[in-house]
């Protein structure tokens, strides 16, 4: 039941990219697509998008960004996504986007969106 929901919340972020073509988009659904099997990693990218890992930093750089720069940018929205559904627990949360800990989350979110997830999730179901 709860991958169900992880699942479609990951595809509809998955088509808010369809849109973009280039290789960071075509990284970004990728990577959301591996975040959730939890193996968002360069090589599970790499092989996802038979690539070598050489062609894939090339061609990031040429759209003047890089591997770590997508995964966070997939992280933060994801974040975003899962804090708004009430039943995931952030050390759920944080899981699913690949961190060890809740305190690497949190100092993460904190620095993408200024407010601690617990805050953010706070205001966010107080506007419901």
């Amino acid at each position: 039941m709860m991958y169900r929901q992880l699942t479609e919340q990951a595809e509809k972020y998955l088509r808010s990219l369809y849109q973009q073509d280039d290789i960071a988009g075509q990284l970004k659904r990728k990577l959301a697509d591996l975040m959730a099997r939890g193996e968002a990693n360069a090589d599970a990218a790499c092989r996802a998008l038979r690539l070598s890992r050489r062609t894939l930093q090339r061609r990031l750089k040429a759209e003047k960004t890089s591997f770590q720069k997508v995964l966070t940018e997939v992280r933060a929205e994801l974040a975003v996504n899962y804090l708004k559904d009430a039943r995931l627990k952030s050390l759920e949360i944080a899981m699913l986007l690949g961190y060890s800990n809740i305190s690497s989350f949190t100092t993460a979110f904190k620095s993408w969106y200024d407010v601690p997830p617990a805050e953010y999730r706070q205001k966010f179901l107080a506007l419901r």
